[in-house]
């Protein structure tokens, strides 16, 4: 679920997150009117907040924010189906070694690219063996030195591969989902540079590119007799990058659009209007901690320091000022997890009082002053935050990152980052590729982190144990500071009721699944 900008994503270093989410409920805002009948399947249109292919049509080269996009035209080896649960889609069965370190994955071989060529084995090792192109971001976390790292990829027989890791991977399958468990076809996978142009893959949509115009509209239309096409409602889907915000909010009520992703706070104006309105939660905005053991400063490896600047904020009236519509919290996990604390949320509260005494207590009765490198998308939030600490005595100095570079840069040489979002379906994607990752250069330990994380993943489909673990890793997060949660996001999305019923999704994605979207009834 990518929307930031090229500087944004280097002080996150998104690309290195399993962006992801626990199971949630859709919450549903009021839907408006329609004509009654059968609804037109001959094209659904969907408004975007950004361009779906500025690159091209390599799917490896981008993050979960093009997923709904791409998912038809190519497939995976894993996806996310309705419940948030990842479950095989060009394998048939898996399996792993007694220590975690291999995975073998069965194929299926019936899968077929445009140029009539079956998947094979050989197809999924030399996809696989692309992982160490830096310009394919999605591998980055499966690369040499990469926190799900990928030492060797064995062909065992046509249809069976053997995945070899650096180190123990349970849940692993996680990581094949979109976008690096997405297979490109023999043509696309020799000629990357073939991408940019045309796509290859082996899924039930092709891009008609005589009726598409880079960066204007793209449009999706069923291949014929292909597996299953008849997944999908619609026959044809048009994506329309409208980057303007009310131009995004006024297509979908003047019916420019059938289906559009708005903004919270334009929920009211689209609800207003009559149109259809469904928001999903799940997605939670945080500060990160880069330094945690005091490598640049001795105060940055205190918990209580964090502590302190996380109740000097007043959540409340930040989400009201600069995100209306959001959800103030200060819980790591959002509010339909399992793992979710209601009483963080007064541990956490507001208290500038008691943040003064937590510094005072730490050695820092004055407070203390800092760098923070900023992109731009983060400079009124950070402005805001700015003045909450001043109240404390810290002093916060912004600093805009002027490249790419500066911005990859300050996870080493600053003490925290962002706001950076993040979501839940794989807390190992989170926990090891972000906390115990990209955002520990300095190299920090967390017992009570790692032992939650990990018997999250011993759970399996105990909903118990993963309450409890949920639950444990929830508050050692917020303890350590490794994290400051500060509002819970919403992606609302308005519809054209006579037109398409209302949408749902997996987790706390985003996007819906596009084979999920149905014509209204």
């Amino acid at each position: 679920m990518s929307r930031i900008s090229a500087t944004a994503r280097g002080l996150a270093a998104l690309a290195a997150v399993a962006v992801s989410a626990l199971a949630l409920t859709a919450c549903t805002g009021s839907g408006g009117g329609g004509s009654a009948g059968s609804a037109d399947t001959s094209k659904l249109v969907i408004g975007l907040d950004s361009d779906q292919a500025p690159l091209g049509y390599d799917p490896l080269r981008y993050g979960g924010g093009q997923r709904m996009f791409f998912e038809g035209v190519y497939d995976s080896l894993f996806v996310y189906d309705q419940d948030a649960k990842v479950v095989p889609s060009l394998v048939t069965t898996f399996e792993y070694n007694a220590d975690n370190t291999q995975l073998t994955l069965d194929l299926d071989t019936s899968a077929t690219f445009d140029d009539g060529t079956k998947l094979s084995a050989d197809l999924v090792k030399q996809n696989l063996d692309s992982r160490d192109d830096t310009d394919l971001t999605a591998y980055s976390s499966l690369a040499k030195g990469g926190q799900q790292e990928i030492t060797d990829v064995a062909v065992v027989d046509d249809d069976t591969v053997t995945l070899t890791f650096a180190k123990p991977q349970p849940g692993f399958e996680s990581n094949l989902t979109f976008p690096a468990g997405v297979i490109v076809g023999p043509k696309g996978v020799s000629d990357r540079k073939s991408l940019d142009a045309t796509a290859d893959g082996s899924g039930p949509l092709a891009i008609d590119y005589d009726k598409s115009v880079k960066g204007n509209t793209y449009l999706l239309t069923k291949k014929k007799d292909a597996a299953k096409a008849e997944d999908y409602a619609f026959d044809s889907y048009e994506f329309r990058p409208i980057l303007d915000t009310q131009a995004r909010v006024n297509a979908v009520i003047s019916g420019e659009v059938d289906l559009a992703y708005v903004t919270s706070d334009t929920q009211e104006q689209v609800k207003s209007a009559g149109v259809g309105l469904v928001a999903n939660g799940g997605v939670v905005q945080n500060l990160i901690a880069f330094d945690k053991v005091g490598a640049l400063a001795p105060q940055w490896g205190d918990p209580d320091v964090w502590k302190a600047l996380s109740i000097a904020i007043n959540r409340d009236e930040f989400v009201k000022a600069i995100h209306p519509g959001e959800i103030p919290t200060a819980n790591v996990l959002p509010k339909d997890s399992p793992g979710y604390i209601p009483s963080l949320e007064k541990d956490y509260a507001y208290d500038p009082k008691e943040a003064k005494q937590l510094l005072a207590d730490a050695g820092y009765p004055d407070g203390f002053s800092f760098d923070f490198v900023s992109g731009a998308n983060s400079q009124r939030d950070l402005e805001a935050i700015q003045q909450y600490w001043k109240a404390i005595g810290v002093t916060a100095n912004l600093k805009n990152a002027a490249t790419t570079e500066e911005a990859f840069a300050a996870v080493q040489t600053t003490p925290m980052g962002g706001p950076i979002a993040m979501s839940w379906t794989n807390p190992a994607g989170n926990v090891f590729g972000a906390l115990f990752g990209f955002a520990n250069f300095h190299g920090a330990k967390n017992d009570q982190i790692q032992a939650a994380a990990g018997a999250y993943a011993a759970a399996g489909d105990d909903a118990d144990k993963q309450k409890a673990a949920l639950t444990d890793l929830n508050k050692a997060i917020a303890e350590s500071g490794w994290l400051i949660p500060l509002y819970e996001q919403l992606s609302p999305w308005g519809y054209n009721t006579g037109k398409v019923a209302e949408p749902t999704f997996s987790g706390s994605d985003s996007f819906p699944i596009l084979a999920t979207l149905q014509p209204a009834s």
